[in-house]
């Protein structure tokens, strides 16, 4: 079984390039450094540090295993840290990752949520492929995230995908664009606009709007490209292009720009609740009302 010094000498090893640094480093005696790398060596059944005139350093079983030492280790000082506030404030902490467009529109209401139910949460924002590696190396509880297609996701034993809303995803032109406004728009009368898209050709809204071009017959010129929807919408109200932005990034900036629906385009995406297994029955529920609830979900 492994022990929590087996991995906090793996740690200071990998940091300080020796075992005497990392004895330094842990206040540890050296023979007490080596017998938990030792220890650890026993349970894994391969080395995990090799030793030359350069120092020390992690071999490749040693490698592969420290982002579980970080991921367990923080957990464990989390896991203090939590049971301590919880003994002295009755209030227990949950920490909760959202993507950026969400932040606004679904945030209040869960934190709202979450405080009734008893809990202090520790919110932070993020794209959606850190979001998922924090939920599973447990170091958030909980991440509201969105379906990316093509790129089905995978949880461990324990973890829950529950889904809670559908979001719209609109087109937006300049005020002054001919279709703004417009209703029952095919998309091919978009074929010749410039669009401004996701900061890289990976982004699932763009491929969205590549897979509903090409099925319009053509392939959509990108002018410019932005990881904010604020920044987005600027351009599109400058008259740079259209874009497609999701219908939570929507509220804070249509003063400038006019949606165009379209008539053979559904342009969507889901939106779940990711949960890890440390989160328990009540704020769970307290999660999914919330977000159900929340901007007509």
């Amino acid at each position: 079984m492994l022990d929590l010094r087996q991995l906090k000498a793996l740690e200071a090893v990998a940091e300080h390039g020796s075992v005497l640094r990392a004895a330094d480093a842990l206040q540890w005696s050296q023979p007490t450094v080596t017998h938990h790398l030792r220890g650890l060596e026993r349970v894994l059944g391969a080395a995990v540090v090799t030793s030359g005139s350069g120092g020390t350093r992690l071999t490749a079983v040693g490698e592969a295993m420290m982002p579980h030492a970080i991921a367990i280790l923080d957990r464990s000082e989390r896991a203090v840290d939590e049971l301590r506030a919880l003994v002295e404030s009755d209030r227990r902490r949950i920490a909760i990752g959202v993507f950026p467009s969400a932040g606004a529109r679904l945030l209040p209401q869960v934190v709202r949520a979450l405080q009734e139910a008893g809990f202090d949460p520790d919110v932070s924002e993020a794209e959606l492929d850190p979001l998922m590696a924090d939920v599973v190396g447990l170091r958030l509880d909980a991440a509201i995230v969105y379906d990316a297609p093509g790129r089905p996701t995978i949880l461990p034993p324990g973890f829950r995908m529950i889904p809670v809303r559908q979001e719209r995803l609109a087109v937006i032109v300049p005020r002054a664009h001919p279709l703004a406004g417009r209703t029952g728009v095919p998309l091919a009368d978009l074929d010749d606009e410039a669009w401004i898209a996701g900061a890289t050709e990976a982004d699932p809204v763009d491929a969205a709007l590549a897979r509903a071009a090409e099925q319009a017959g053509f392939t959509p010129r990108i002018a410019m490209r932005s990881d904010d929807y604020a920044v987005v919408a600027a351009y599109v109200a400058a008259g740079f292009g259209a874009a497609l932005v999701p219908e939570l990034a929507l509220p804070a900036h249509l003063d400038a720009v006019a949606t165009v629906e379209i008539a053979d385009a559904v342009f969507e995406r889901r939106i779940f609740l990711v949960t890890a297994p440390t989160v328990g029955a009540v704020a769970r529920t307290a999660l999914e009302q919330a977000l159900r609830t929340t901007a007509g979900g």
